[in-house]
C-alpha cells in the first residue's frame, strides 16, 4: 500500500502546472501584445508612405494638411480607442472612418490625438519629400502592455531608473507586475480621468518629387 502511494504522481503534476501556467500565460500575453505592435508599426510606416505620396501632389502650404488627412485615414484601422458609441462625439470625423458600403470603423474617438504628422515646409531634403508620422499606440493587453510601456518610456524618474537597473542586472528576483504603477501612461480624457499605457511608434518615408509642386495654386 505504501509503495503504491509513493508511485502516484497526480500531486506532482498539479504542482508543476501551478508553477508553469502563470509564466506561460504571461508569455502568451506578451506574444499577443507584440503582435499588435508589429501590425500597428507596419500601418504607421504605410501611413508615412501614403502621406508623402499624397503631399507631393499639392503645393508646399497644403502638404501637411493633406498628409494628415491620409495618415489618419490609414491609422483609423488601428486606433483602438477605449470608448466608442453611435454618437458622433464618440468617434473621429467621417472623412477618416467612413467606408462606403460598409459603415464606420469602431473605436476611433481619440484618433486626432494619436496621430502627428511632420512635413517640412521647404524642400530642404535633396532626396525628395519627407513625411514623418508619429502614432500613440494604446497598449490594452493586461500586464504585458504596462510592462512594455515602462521600458519604452524615455524620461524615467530616479526611482524608475533604479527599477530598470535592478532588472537588467538581475540582482534579485523582482515581480514584473510591480512595474505597472510606473507605466508610461497617457491621460486621454481629463474629465473621466481615463489613462492608458502607450508607446509612440514613428516612421518616415521619403519620395522623390518628379515634378515641381511648390507653385501649385492654393485652390487645388
Amino acid at each position: 500500500m505504501r509503495r503504491h502511494f509513493l508511485k502516484r504522481s497526480e500531486g506532482a503534476v498539479l504542482l508543476e502546472f501551478v508553477f508553469c501556467f502563470p509564466i506561460l500565460f504571461v508569455l502568451f500575453l506578451f506574444a499577443v501584445q507584440f503582435a499588435y505592435i508589429m501590425i500597428t508599426w507596419h500601418m504607421v510606416h504605410y501611413a508615412a508612405y501614403m502621406g508623402a505620396r499624397s503631399a507631393m501632389t499639392v503645393n508646399n502650404v497644403q502638404r501637411k494638411s493633406r498628409a494628415e488627412a491620409v495618415a489618419k485615414r490609414v491609422l483609423a484601422v488601428v486606433s483602438a480607442s477605449p470608448s466608442d458609441s453611435k454618437d458622433a462625439k464618440d468617434r473621429a470625423d467621417d472623412q477618416y472612418i467612413k467606408l462606403d458600403g460598409w459603415g464606420r470603423l469602431p473605436n476611433t474617438k481619440y484618433l486626432d490625438q494619436q496621430v502627428e504628422v511632420d512635413i517640412p515646409l521647404l524642400d530642404v531634403d535633396p532626396r525628395g519629400l519627407k513625411c514623418t508620422v508619429k502614432f500613440k499606440m494604446l497598449l490594452q493587453v493586461p500586464v504585458a502592455g504596462r510592462i512594455i510601456s515602462f521600458f519604452a518610456k524615455k524620461d524615467k524618474t530616479e526611482e524608475e531608473s533604479k527599477w530598470q537597473e535592478k532588472l537588467e542586472q538581475q540582482a534579485y528576483a523582482l515581480n514584473p507586475a510591480l512595474l505597472g504603477k510606473y507605466a508610461n501612461e497617457w491621460t486621454i480624457d481629463e474629465k473621466n480621468k481615463l489613462k492608458y499605457p502607450y508607446i509612440t511608434l514613428s516612421s518616415s518615408s521619403v519620395i522623390s518629387i518628379p515634378y515641381a509642386t511648390k507653385y501649385y495654386p492654393l485652390t487645388r
